[in-house]
């Protein structure tokens, strides 16, 4: 009797890993919505028997280790828990779903469209139930889905359609084909990023279909219908999802700055999607405006979405560039262009049908979905909000020149400042390596929230902070320890208005002008004159600022130090520094 209450007591969830309930309830919702959407044209899941059995026998290879946990089977029903099993309770789902896209092959043109919302759902639970390990279920769902597009055109051709219908079949296929390169391709090297951009666009396109895809012609597929593979990506994306849970678990504990990094390579990626989308939109509306004849009465429709495909193009390729460019830095401008593109592909929904069931996957994709994943990457993860750390939440490069965070000795340097430096003001890589590596802590820092901070106690300093964080991942030998005191004992800054330009730090006879006679250190081999002249190595400026505290504001006068150096200077938060900082202007 005892052992039947303990029985009853068991949780169905004992020693299961969480994504495993995930997964398993993801799979099985997946095939019970999958039964009222179409299948094909004329005809539902619910309708077709073989898919109404096979969908329960998929349900009960889901459930029974559940309820075997649970002490609800007994016998010979625990052998449903047996992995083997398991798949082969699965795989007559699967096999129903490749009989009917086998059978749109010997489909004729007239009867297009064999491939519905339904079964694209459905085939995506079962992959997601079935869990197969390792990257073969993804090649080969992306190869299927590959070829069906390529064979869509040819199709076409054959079939003796207009030449209008063969480039947009041609138009699709490049879409699908692009999709699959940027996403799948990726993944299957190891990238991390490109498996959660393709898990989330599957997941997208099958949100999609299960609420707009109930029975407009815009989501079905067929290989004579012109368009084949988006309706399938949930397909392709499902057989990642175990070889990405893997990896991210492999993930768990990595530094947060490297976490940072991955997420705003998943921005990169989402917006070169969004290139490829918006090229998609603007070529069709272009074959639109120069074949009339099959879209009469479509033509403000094909301006708008010929404007709309170009501006996103365009905003995402800027966004993309700034993110490469500099996270930090380009942080607002992809923020703002992720929302810019919500606005452009709302537009082009209402122009279409006033947000119904006629927009169509890429559509969807564009307004909302790939905007999403952009804003959630960039907003969402506390890593990348640590590596913005204290940057102005507008982004705007404008300001006083006292708010911290925006470093305007850094874009606006005397010029001739970076002699030896590329045209973005970068160094060869070798000398990069050799001048930074000592000075340039990693970005774990946060730079000072307000100005307030330059007139705390030395002690408590923002500075100290972010000292102590960075000594901490130091070699002993090479860690700067910067003496405040140092600082305090010189005289402040004279006074002079930021509103004007001081001559040329570089020339001798203006350089007590800007700022106060410093008397050399005895024993120190730095002197003011070694520290603000432009022609010191640069790899002595790195030496002086951790050997000679008190030549600080000297090196941030220097107009030849490079701005690594003049990044670090800057979070100090000492106020003698911010003012050399400032006169650069």
């Amino acid at each position: 009797m005892s052992d039947v209450v303990n029985a009853s007591r068991r949780s169905p969830f004992t020693g299961v890993p969480p994504r495993d309930v995930v997964r398993d309830v993801v799979a099985a919702v997946a095939l019970l919505v999958a039964l009222p959407l179409p299948w094909e044209i004329g005809h539902r899941g619910s309708d077709l028997l073989w898919v109404v059995l096979t969908t329960v026998l998929a349900l009960v290879a889901i459930v029974a280790p559940y309820a075997e946990r649970a002490g609800v089977l007994a016998g010979g029903w625990g052998r449903l828990v047996d992995p083997a099993t398991r798949l082969l309770c699965l795989m007559p789902y699967g096999l129903v779903a490749l009989l009917y896209l086998v059978l749109d092959v010997a489909r004729t043109a007239g009867d297009a469209g064999a491939v519905g919302g339904g079964l694209a759902v459905g085939l995506a639970g079962v992959v997601l139930a079935a869990a197969v390990p390792g990257p073969r279920p993804v090649i080969v769902s992306a190869v299927v889905v590959a070829l069906g597009a390529v064979v869509t055109p040819v199709l076409a051709m054959l079939g003796g359609a207009s030449w209008s219908a063969v480039v947009g079949a041609l138009l699709a296929a490049v879409l699908v084909l692009g999709v699959l390169w940027l996403t799948v391709r990726r993944f299957l090297r190891d990238d991390e990023p490109a498996g959660i951009v393709l898990i989330v666009v599957g997941a997208a396109v099958a949100l999609e279909i299960v609420f707009l895809g109930g029975g407009s012609a815009a989501w079905f597929e067929s290989l004579h219908g012109g368009r084949y593979g988006l309706l399938l990506l949930p397909v392709v994306a499902a057989a990642a999802v175990p070889v990405a849970f893997d990896r991210a678990a492999a993930a768990v504990g990595e530094p947060g700055e490297r976490s940072a990094h991955r997420w705003v390579a998943v921005a990169v990626q989402a917006f070169e999607l969004m290139m490829l989308v918006g090229g998609f939109v603007a070529a069709v509306a272009v074959l639109r405006l120069v074949d009339r004849e099959p879209f009469s009465g479509g033509l403000v429709e094909a301006v708008l979405r010929l404007v709309v495909g170009v501006l996103v193009v365009v905003l995402a390729l800027l966004a993309r560039r700034a993110l490469l460019r500099d996270p930090r830095a380009g942080h607002s401008t992809a923020v703002g262009a992720a929302c810019l593109v919500v606005v452009l592909g709302v537009v082009i929904l209402v122009a279409r049908a006033g947000i119904g069931t006629a927009s169509r996957v890429e559509e969807l994709l564009l307004a909302l979905a790939l905007p999403a994943l952009v804003l959630g990457a960039l907003l969402l993860p506390p890593s990348v909000r640590a590596l913005l750390g204290a940057a102005p939440a507008d982004g705007s490069a404008s300001g006083p020149a006292e708010t911290p965070g925006e470093r305007p000795w850094e874009a606006q340097a005397p010029a001739g400042s970076y002699q030896g430096r590329d045209e973005e003001g970068r160094r060869p890589a070798a000398e990069e390596t050799a001048v930074q590596q000592p000075v340039v802590p990693e970005r774990s820092w946060q730079e000072p929230a307000a100005q307030e901070h330059a007139d705390e106690p030395q002690g408590t300093s923002h500075g100290s902070r972010w000292r102590g964080t960075w000594a901490a991942g130091t070699d002993a030998t090479q860690q700067m320890a910067p003496v405040r005191t140092d600082v305090a004992e010189q005289p402040a800054p004279s006074a002079q208005p930021e509103s004007s330009a001081p001559e040329p730090v570089g020339h001798a006879a203006h350089q007590t002008q800007v700022l106060p006679p410093v008397a050399d250190v005895p024993g120190s081999r730095w002197t003011a004159d070694q520290a603000l002249d432009p022609s010191t190595p640069l790899e002595s400026l790195a030496v002086i600022v951790q050997e000679a505290p008190h030549l600080r504001p000297h090196v941030a006068a220097n107009p030849s130090t490079y701005p690594a150096l003049l990044d670090w200077l800057g979070a100090l938060g000492d106020p003698a520094v911010d003012a050399a900082l400032r006169t650069r202007r």
